[in-house]
């Protein structure tokens, strides 16, 4: 019979505990790398959503290498079920994610009204562009909030020091009447910037998820990142080829 006073792996401390313990399926990967390489490569690939082999290895060449890949859609820490063979990650690795005290809050794994194949361009974006973390929001249209109105690619947060930068993501393609089409999303988010619920109610809410301060009303501001192969001399936006 167990004590009374021994508790389950979930009630101790991860970080004090023996990795090969605590994931005994993982320890055939520490000849190859750390368990910290591979939980910082898998929240990686949580942040992002989707990603390539390519843009794994690129990432860890030692943990993603095509068979240990392989291995962890075995173990069921990866799934790559569609016809990009795009990776992301389980519910299994989520949940081991929350235990190493990775914050899994933001974490989204499921597409919401686009392709996989425009996920992967903003994985890539996103990669280069190194935010310290990464979400994906929804705007309702002020001043009612009824219906959807502006869904940025991504939020993109950079954190040095105590200085936080937060950017909207743009992944853009060629398209018919194109400067018109960005032109409504500039307006959109001119718009934005006028709502006062964006920093008392949304970004309240998104910092308290971060763990980051709130800030002040006064120094509260963002920027528009567009990759894409156009440009234009907007305030407060950037044109990325």
């Amino acid at each position: 019979m167990f004590a009374r006073n021994q508790k389950s792996i979930y009630q101790l401390d991860p970080v004090k505990m023996d990795k090969s313990t605590l994931h005994p399926d993982l320890e055939w990967i520490t000849n190859k790398a750390t368990y910290k390489q591979v939980f910082d490569l898998f929240y990686t690939l949580g942040k992002v959503r989707y990603a390539t082999f390519k843009q794994l290895h690129a990432l860890n060449f030692r943990v993603a290498t095509k068979t240990n890949l392989v291995r962890f859609i075995e173990l069921d820490y990866l799934s790559n079920d569609n016809p990009v063979k795009a990776y992301s990650i389980t519910d299994k690795t989520k949940k081991i994610l929350e235990l190493e005290r990775y914050n899994t809050k933001l974490l989204q794994t499921k597409l919401t009204g686009q392709t996989l194949e425009h996920a992967l361009k903003i994985t890539g974006s996103i990669l280069k562009l190194k935010p310290w973390t990464v979400f994906y929001p929804q705007f309702k249209e002020p001043p009612d909030y009824q219906k959807d109105w502006l869904k940025p690619d991504a939020c993109l947060i950079f954190k040095k020091d105590n200085q936080i930068k937060i950017q909207f993501l743009e992944v853009e393609e060629i398209k018919q009447d194109w400067e018109n089409y960005l032109l409504g999303k500039r307006e959109k988010y001119e718009r934005l910037a006028t709502d006062a619920n964006l920093f008392f109610m949304w970004w309240k809410h998104q910092s308290e998820k971060l763990g980051l301060p709130m800030g002040n009303v006064e120094d509260f501001c963002f920027s528009v990142c567009v990759v894409g192969n156009i440009k234009f001399n907007w305030e407060g936006f950037c044109f990325e080829n």
